[in-house]
């Protein structure tokens, strides 16, 4: 665009613009809602390890426990 641009022709480019924003836009919530899946697969699998941890040392813990001295 030129400085002699005119007011139409700087509307023309802003829709144009405002067009190609809200394509963008889109485009990058699409890939936040992939994230945000994403991450909570993550953090079921996080807790669901943890818990297997968790249940593991117990387990070591009484079998310990139980052996005669």
């Amino acid at each position: 665009m030129t400085s002699s641009a005119t007011a139409s022709e700087v509307h023309i480019e802003l829709k144009a613009h405002e067009r190609e924003c809200i394509v963008r836009a889109e485009a990058t919530q699409r890939q936040l809602d992939s994230l945000t899946s994403r991450i909570k697969r993550l953090e079921a699998i996080i807790m669901g390890s943890t818990v297997t941890v968790i249940l593991g040392i117990l387990t070591l813990l009484w079998k310990v426990l139980q052996l005669p001295v």
